[in-house]
């Protein structure tokens, strides 16, 4: 890895969340940063920070992000900020959009507002692929977005890369495949139903019902475990430069769903097929390690090993 660029005081978006709560948590044990969290907790749990609430190193705000006076007093800003769930946003259009798209795009004004541009590491999705031609996938295949969730991540991505033609934006975008880990499936999250496959399963299995697999299961995952995902974005905070591009954050590697089924309960049921989901998901990682000189390290049998014992 490059040396590590000077940073002081760091914000995070959608900091109650599943992944931003799990990069909390890294970030005060891997760097001596401050770090300011904002959330507000429309589908975050205030829960996930009570173990860090009395951090003097941070400081939680609830609110939405364009509530935001100034980002000036930052060195970066983490955007995980998001209604990140692919058959809700066919239902819910304008609540998505303002989400997913107008909340990073205050980000970008603020920037040009007030002349001041820290790493953005943005929060991209896989979810752009759609059905890839090309698996694995690296970040050079061609955007096919099947649902709105996805076009709505697929937006930022081209707003940065045309914006930063005319200013001197510094970004990384972390295309995630599928994370999964602790506290990815939140019961009082009203799109619960849409979380992290892994944590729906292991959350039947802990209250003794049967796994519910959409179509036949046949469809393939690339999981990456969150603490993978908080690493890479720490990878992306300090690399030197200015990126100004997408990477690809997966284990790199598949699995099916019905594979993933039977390593947690030989009791499942079979339920009808999403549409706008893809049939398969399995990154090239490549330019990850090559860039940011990162890669995962935490594998999904261990993980499920420990859940399950």
């Amino acid at each position: 890895m490059n040396a590590m660029r000077k940073i002081e005081r760091v914000l995070i978006t959608g900091v109650a969340g599943f992944i931003g709560s799990n990069l909390l948590d890294y970030l005060l044990e891997n760097s001596d940063w401050n770090i300011h969290g904002i959330d507000n907790l429309s589908t975050g749990n205030k829960s996930n920070l009570e173990h860090n609430l009395e951090s003097a190193r941070f400081t939680f705000s609830e609110m939405r992000i364009s509530e935001m006076d100034s980002i000036k007093p930052y060195d970066v800003i983490f955007h995980l900020a998001a209604l990140p769930r692919i058959q809700p946003s066919f239902e819910s259009i304008r609540e998505h959009v303002e989400a997913n798209l107008n909340e990073a795009l205050f980000l970008v004004e603020k920037m040009v507002e007030e002349d001041h541009y820290p790493r953005l590491v943005y929060s991209g999705s896989s979810s752009i692929y759609g059905n890839p031609e090309n698996v694995p996938t690296d970040e050079n295949e061609k955007i096919d977005c099947m649902n709105p969730y996805a076009f709505q991540k697929y937006e930022v991505e081209r707003y940065l890369e045309i914006l930063s033609e005319r200013y001197p934006l510094n970004y990384v975008t972390l295309r995630y495949f599928n994370p999964y880990g602790p506290r990815s499936f939140n019961p009082d999250n009203p799109f619960n139903a849409y979380s992290s496959v892994v944590g729906i399963f292991l959350d039947r299995k802990k209250n003794m019902k049967p796994l519910l697999i959409t179509g036949d299961g046949s469809q393939e995952r690339d999981f990456i475990h969150v603490a993978d995902v908080a690493s890479a974005n720490f990878a992306a905070a300090v690399v030197e430069g200015k990126p100004n591009t997408a990477v690809n954050i997966g284990y790199g590697s598949t699995i099916s769903i019905k594979e993933l089924a039977l390593m947690i309960s030989d009791e499942f049921e079979l339920i009808p097929a999403r549409l706008g989901e893809a049939e398969v998901t399995h990154a090239n990682i490549n330019a990850a390690k090559e860039l940011l000189g990162w890669k995962p390290e935490r594998d999904l049998q261990a993980f499920l090993k420990s859940e399950l014992t």
